[in-house]
């Protein structure tokens, strides 16, 4: 395992900008309708920004990259549905999974402009509601206030735990278990912050 993860590292480290390049590209496709629901871009952000912390990489460029990447895909997901709305329903994923559509719809009709910014922390919803947005005609300032202030919370819960993560793999490679289980702790405790707020918003928008 520890090969792969050096092998990782020594990438992000002689090559920082191809690493950044590949954090803001998956903050784009990872908000990009129909890219979204295919690459994983969540997991790749957070494995390259793991690397970088291990590398010793400041955090702010991937995080200000992150926060740019995706509003970028979350616009180009409403540029989309407002261009294309009457052609989407008859294309793929759209013809032949027809749930994806229906569930987006049914919940941008439920929460309005509130729905933009918080499916961007639901699989599958964060790419296609943006996109039922713009089908919907919803105006576009409200749309734009919606996923930068989405982006601004999205990027900095993704980023910090890759950086925890990286840090606490970087002590236990070294052989400093107390600070690797301390970064590792922390990690843990914020990731389950994040689930028990995700969990109540989902209890509460119900």
């Amino acid at each position: 395992m520890w090969s792969w993860i050096d092998s990782a590292v020594g990438l992000v480290a002689s090559n920082p900008g191809y690493a950044l390049a590949i954090v803001f590209a998956a903050a784009i496709i990872e908000a990009v309708a129909v890219l979204g629901i295919i690459v994983p871009g969540t997991p790749i952000l957070m494995a390259v920004a793991g690397a970088g912390a291990m590398a010793g990489q400041p955090m702010l460029p991937f995080l200000v990259l992150s926060i740019i990447g995706a509003v970028i895909g979350d616009f180009v997901s409403f540029w989309i549905g407002k261009t294309f709305s009457v052609r989407l329903r008859r294309v793929w994923p759209f013809v032949s999974r027809p749930a994806l559509m229906a569930n987006a719809e049914h919940f941008f009709n439920r929460y309005g402009m509130y729905s933009v910014a918080f499916c961007r922390f639901v699989p599958v919803l964060r790419s296609t509601v943006p996109l039922v947005a713009g089908m919907a005609g919803m105006r576009q300032s409200r749309f734009v206030m919606a996923n930068v202030a989405s982006a601004f919370v999205w990027a900095p819960v993704h980023i910090y735990p890759a950086q925890l993560a990286g840090l606490s793999l970087e002590r236990l490679k070294d052989g400093d278990w107390q600070s690797g289980a301390l970064w590792g702790a922390l990690l843990l405790a914020g990731c389950a912050a994040a689930w028990a707020v995700h969990r109540a918003v989902i209890a509460r928008m119900r």
